[in-house]
């Protein structure tokens, strides 16, 4: 599929897709991550939701949030690019790749099915992982990285995709 792509959509997924993605979820991730824990002295794996940060309910939250952020704010961007002509409709390739057009179109809904498919295919094996090896309890610090780490490999995973299916998404003919 990639030679399929036009250089200018190959271009925009490494560039944008994520190279940018990394720098924002660093920034983004690490500020969040270092907030949700000032009161707090280390981070379990486990705790009750809302009331302590847990690298457990982090991981089922970023699996669910990033992938919806990251679909709004990555369609937004496409449909930009292509109002400004840096961008053409793939729509084309739907045809060819049945998986483009298995997800909804309206990118909210789009974000909701891909978060709902990253909690439901990747928190039970993570979640699992993460008891066998006896992930230990973290200091702050150490859970701002490890959570920082996860999102930007979280991103670099799902930010491809939703571009993709963004791009194959748009219609052919742009009335304005």
């Amino acid at each position: 599929m990639w030679s399929r792509l036009p250089t200018p959509h190959r271009r925009w997924i490494i560039l944008r897709a994520l190279l940018a993605t990394a720098v924002f979820n660093v920034i983004i991730t690490g500020t969040i991550a270092w907030l949700s824990v000032r009161g707090q002295e280390t981070v379990p794996l486990w705790g009750v939701p809302l009331t302590e940060t847990s690298t457990s309910w982090n991981v089922v939250g970023t699996l669910f949030l990033l992938p919806l952020i990251t679909c709004a704010l990555t369609t937004l961007a496409i449909r930009r690019e292509v109002r400004l002509g840096s961008l053409t409709s793939v729509s084309h390739l739907r045809a060819s790749y049945r998986w483009l057009a298995v997800l909804p179109s309206a990118h909210l809904h789009r974000g909701l099915a891909i978060g709902a498919i990253a909690v439901a295919a990747l928190a039970p094996p993570l979640i699992l992982t993460l008891i066998v090896v006896g992930f230990p309890e973290l200091t702050k610090e150490q859970f701002v990285a490890w959570q920082t780490v996860f999102a930007v490999t979280l991103g670099a995973l799902v930010t491809p995709v939703v571009a993709l299916y963004a791009m194959a998404d748009l219609p052919v003919h742009r009335d304005s």
